[in-house]
């Protein structure tokens, strides 16, 4: 079964982002509640400083519990900042994250396309913990011109898939709430534009049902360019990531959907946020078992 614990997990229960310490014991948490594989993240200079300097004894625990490594995150927002010097430092930073996709044996490597450079009054989106079901005012700054922005994002994708390539890796964006990359369709067009056939989608079914999307309908779209799936259920409202089958997301309709394209990637337990930390386990456990059914179910494993 290609099911994986997402780092959700370790940034609920441990801290955004976690330390080196609290890293071993995600990845043995992990173990412990039925996982056979996870994903890492790596969030910021000093965060990836971190793990370059433990990963020899980083991936002997992951060995030595059988775990298998299926996607790393390399959360960058510097990739994205309108001032080339700093772009240029942080796609430095992605390639030495892709670097230790590498070492940990993961053929994919993800990342953010975060927000853009706009005036955000009061809390911005993901800039301190993960925290959903926040409220959003911003301002444009006048010499802001979206045009300019969205040319400059599609080259650092494009510079992001030819580095993941370079390395023989997959690399792949989430559409998030809040971020420049919000929906289904900014994705494809992204997609289009970037024009790499090493560039895809993670499909986060928590985000897009909170944007009000049709998953199957999303699933139509991408189709064959969906190179991961993390998976949590809200009430379609705000972006709770909660255990399947506890929101109003239909299931069924996902994985008939998934099937149809014949989706063979991992599909990741992305289950956690404030509201659940005191049963973190419990939802985690819950949504495994059910991903787990739904996918005999439906024939994906």
């Amino acid at each position: 079964m290609k099911i994986n614990l997402a780092w959700l997990y370790a940034i609920t229960k441990y801290g955004y982002p976690p330390s080196i310490e609290d890293m071993y014991r995600a990845i043995s948490d992990a173990k412990r509640l039925g996982f056979r594989a996870i994903e890492l993240e790596v969030y910021k200079e000093r965060n990836l400083v971190e793990v370059e300097q433990h990963k020899e004894k980083l991936k002997e625990h992951i060995n030595s519990l059988g775990l298998k490594v299926v996607n790393v995150a390399g959360i960058f927002p510097e990739i994205i900042s309108p001032d080339e010097n700093v772009r240029r430092k942080g796609l430095e930073l992605f390639k030495r994250s892709a670097e230790l996709a590498v070492h940990f044996d993961a053929p994919l490597i993800q990342t953010d396309t975060f927000t853009p450079p706009v005036e955000f009054i009061g809390t911005r989106p993901y800039s301190t913990a993960i925290i959903f079901a926040e409220r959003y005012r911003i301002r444009i700054p006048a010499d802001f011109s979206w045009r300019k922005f969205w040319r400059m994002l599609v080259e650092v994708m494009r510079q992001c898939a030819s580095i993941a390539d370079d390395y023989g890796l997959r690399f792949a964006i989430e559409p998030r709430i809040g971020e420049t990359i919000s929906n289904t369709d900014a994705m494809l067009r992204l997609l289009d534009e970037v024009n790499k056939d090493n560039f895809g989608a993670v499909l986060d079914t928590g985000h897009l049902h909170a944007a009000k999307e049709l998953i199957p309908l999303s699933i139509e779209k991408l189709s064959g360019r969906i190179f991961y799936v993390h998976v949590s259920d809200n009430d379609g409202r705000d972006n709770y990531h909660w255990a399947p089958g506890r929101g109003t997301i239909d299931w069924d309709a996902v994985f008939e959907a998934l099937k149809r394209h014949n989706f063979k990637y991992y599909i990741a337990i992305d289950v956690g946020g404030p509201d659940i930390k005191d049963i973190l386990d419990e939802e985690v456990t819950r949504a495994r078992e059910f991903i787990e059914e739904m996918g005999r179910k439906y024939g994906l494993w």
